[in-house]
């Protein structure tokens, strides 16, 4: 009897896949297109909460599938069940941060770089986004629908893993 208690305290312990709020309180960050072995990922998404309740998503995302350069930028997102939305704003975009190795590129650099990737990057400035968390077969999956943007865009496999745990947004 006191094992069957111990196993329900546990199970109702762990916060279900889909709670992006529970996942936050438990300090983990959701990360795509994980790869145990290496502990790679193609994005990571910190989500953090402010004083005044608005949550913020600080996401990493690997530019190029061959090369470790990544691009982070912050956002203010809305969450309701397991469905993640944000608008992507000019100024969020331009204030975007490029890592080469782990490595924050000088600010001048930066800038040069930023300055390409707002262009080809600038039609997707204002719409909305949003990413809903779904279990699939056992395999928790994003799926993203852009605003005004008729695609039905393929999910990607997504996982929970505690920030301090050593993945990275890199190639595998």
């Amino acid at each position: 009897m006191l094992i069957f208690v111990l196993v329900a305290m546990a199970v109702a312990s762990t916060p279900p896949e889909t709670d992006v709020l529970a996942q936050l309180q438990a300090g983990k960050v959701l990360c795509s297109n994980p790869d145990a072995g290496t502990k790679t990922c193609s994005t990571i998404d910190t989500f953090s909460k402010s004083a005044d309740g608005t949550i913020i998503d600080v996401g990493e995302i690997l530019i190029s599938p061959d090369q470790p350069v990544t691009l982070e930028v912050s956002t203010t997102v809305q969450i309701e069940s397991g469905t993640i939305c944000g608008m992507m704003a000019l100024g969020d975009l331009e204030k975007g941060q490029v890592r080469v190795n782990g490595t924050l590129l000088p600010p001048e650099r930066n800038a040069a770089v930023m300055n390409k990737l707002v262009e080809k990057l600038k039609p997707l400035a204002g719409r909305k986004v949003c990413e809903a968390l779904r279990l699939q077969d056992g395999q928790l999956m994003k799926y993203g629908q852009v605003e005004r943007i008729d695609i039905n865009l393929p999910g990607k496999p997504v996982r929970w893993v505690i920030k301090d745990d050593g993945y990275k947004v890199a190639p595998r």
